[in-house]
Parts: C-alpha cells; structure tokens; sequence
C-alpha cells in the first residue's frame, strides 16, 4: 500500500484508484474527440464564396452618401443631439469645459461623415 501519493495518481494498487483513473482518461479522450470532432466539420463544411458579377450594392452608393455622407440629414441630428447633451452636461456641472468636449465631438463626428461618404 503507497502512503506518499493520492490515490489517482499510483499506477498499482487499489482497484478504485485504477477505475478513477480510467474514467479520467476516458473523459479527456471524449473531450478531444468532441473538439477535433467539430474542427473536422467546420473544416469539411467552410468553403470560398465566389463573387458572380461586381459589386452588387454599386447602385446603393448614392443612397449611402445622401444617408451618411458629409451635409446628410443623420449629421445634422447628430449635431443636434451633440449640442443638446453639451446643454445638459453645462447644467449639471457647471464647468465650461464642457463645451470643449463638444467641439471635439463634432470634429470627430465630421471626420466620421466625411470618411462614410
């Protein structure tokens, strides 16, 4: 009878500690079945999309410009919402460095528009 390790970890002696660690074995083999398994099949499965004729969404390019490009309506209410939220921060802290915040805000918000369109 071993008297230094756990019972898992002996390679002879009690027959529990052996199915303990059969079970253990069995498990961890499943466990890499079961990852290899799906790795296999995502892998049978994946293949390259083939593109048939251009771009498809060419005709959709000035609605985006006109929805999200620079001088659209949606900028025009994001400054909106900018210039309101700068208002209601100035209110509630008082601190005109806020209106700092603001500035910056609409030039990101510009660069943003002017990169989308």
């Amino acid at each position: 009878m071993f008297k230094q390790d756990n019972a898992l970890n002996v390679r002879k002696g009690w027959a529990v500690a052996s199915l303990f660690r059969k079970a253990r074995e069995y498990i961890q083999f499943r466990k890499f079945l079961k990852n290899g398994g799906l790795i296999l099949i995502s892998l049978m499965v994946s293949h390259y999309a083939m593109a048939s004729g251009g771009d498809l969404l060419a005709s959709q390019d000035s609605t985006v410009t006109s929805t999200f490009g620079h001088g659209s309506s949606l900028e025009k209410y994001f400054y909106y919402a900018e210039i309101f939220i700068a208002l209601f921060l100035y209110v509630k802290a008082r601190s005109p460095m806020v209106f700092l915040g603001l500035v910056l805000v609409i030039i990101f918000t510009r660069m943003g528009f002017s990169l989308a369109g």
